[in-house]
């Protein structure tokens, strides 16, 4: 509850921040966006490095522009990123030996940002750069389901974190059409600094004969690089 009401509360502020230039804008024109969505590839800098090598994922993100040309705007940036897996396969449980359930344990990323975006020139290939502040939230979560479906019947979080992110970043969007709702391939690569955080990885959940279950968190800074490619739709 106390994850939500804080996710809850940084949502409220970003609304906020977009609605009062759109407000202004509206009423003098030159209003538009885009939506884009895209494949994350990350990849881990620094001490992050030392204990994390590679993580894939999503992203989406809203863009506001507030000229003609598209090229000043606001920029509203979500990603999911999943850095560790592990699953194997256990009784369903001590009597009922012959059903086997399926254990899996993500790592991953969420994180969300707001921030100024500026595009460069009118053509069919326009370079970009933008800067987003906002927060990431580090979770280990495992679930149980079926080994014959993928469904799972029942999850805990084991463990979670929650750090301010700072991202820069930039990329190259080609126009593929033209039209109201113009199409453009997006590619970028984006630095996102965390600080230090505390999180899991791949081995850290240790499980004993008798039952019980002993974490290992791992505190370091876990600054990343992202490597983006998508689709951008203008609005």
């Amino acid at each position: 509850m106390r994850h939500t009401l804080s996710v809850l509360a940084v949502a409220s502020v970003l609304v906020a921040a977009i609605s009062v230039p759109l407000g202004a804008q509206g009423r003098h024109g030159g209003l538009g966006g885009a939506v884009g969505i895209n494949a994350v590839l990350v990849r881990p800098v620094g001490e992050f490095r030392n204990f994390v090598e590679w993580g894939g994922g999503g992203g989406l993100y809203g863009l506001v522009t507030f000229d003609r040309d598209r090229q000043l705007g606001l920029r509203f940036d979500g990603s999911v990123t999943v850095y560790g897996h592990e699953s194997f396969q256990v009784p369903l449980s001590e009597t009922v030996r012959r059903v086997f359930v399926d254990v899996n344990t993500n790592n991953f990323i969420v994180s969300l940002g707001v921030g100024p975006q500026i595009t460069l020139g009118t053509g069919p290939i326009r370079p970009y750069l933008f800067g987003t502040a906002g927060f990431s939230y580090f979770g280990t979560v495992s679930d149980v389901s079926g080994s014959s479906n993928y469904d799972s019947f029942a999850s805990s979080t084991n463990f979670d974190d929650f750090t301010t992110a700072l991202t820069g970043g930039g990329g190259l969007l080609l126009r593929m059409g033209r039209g109201r709702h113009p199409v453009s391939v997006d590619l970028s690569v984006q630095s996102t600094y965390h600080g230090t955080t505390e999180y899991l990885r791949r081995g850290s959940i240790v499980e004993h004969f008798d039952g019980s279950v002993t974490l290992f968190p791992i505190r370091s800074e876990t600054n990343l690089l992202a490597f983006r490619a998508g689709v951008v739709i203008g609005m």
